[in-house]
């Protein structure tokens, strides 16, 4: 496959807010010695899941990639664009590369 990305990563989802997505994803990143990152972070009011993510893990800046996206309005990602009157391109969310010992948590 010429020019694909390869990606070690796990990717942590769930269908409602406040179920520990980002706790967990913080216990993993720290816990596997790998990065985080969200693509699309929908809801900013008082801070970000990245940075709870590097609180709770206690992980330094360059473990945690910076968002495709970051939205005001706080519901899912598609609706808060619509709402925040933000094109999503998909080309934008293409993960950063993980490594076999590091691997990237995906949010």
């Amino acid at each position: 496959m010429s020019g694909a990305q390869v990606t070690n990563a796990v990717v942590i989802a769930g269908t409602d807010t406040n179920i520990g997505k980002t706790v967990f994803a913080a216990a993993l990143t720290a816990a596997s010695g790998g990065t985080y990152w969200k693509p699309i972070q929908a809801g900013i009011t008082g801070g970000t899941d990245r940075d709870a993510v590097a609180q709770l893990g206690e992980l330094k800046p360059d473990r945690i990639h910076t968002e495709a996206y970051r939205l005001m309005t706080p519901c899912s990602p598609h609706r808060a664009a619509e709402i925040d009157n933000v094109a999503i391109d998909t080309a934008n969310l293409v993960p950063p590369n993980g490594t076999p010992i590091n691997p990237l948590t995906i949010e």
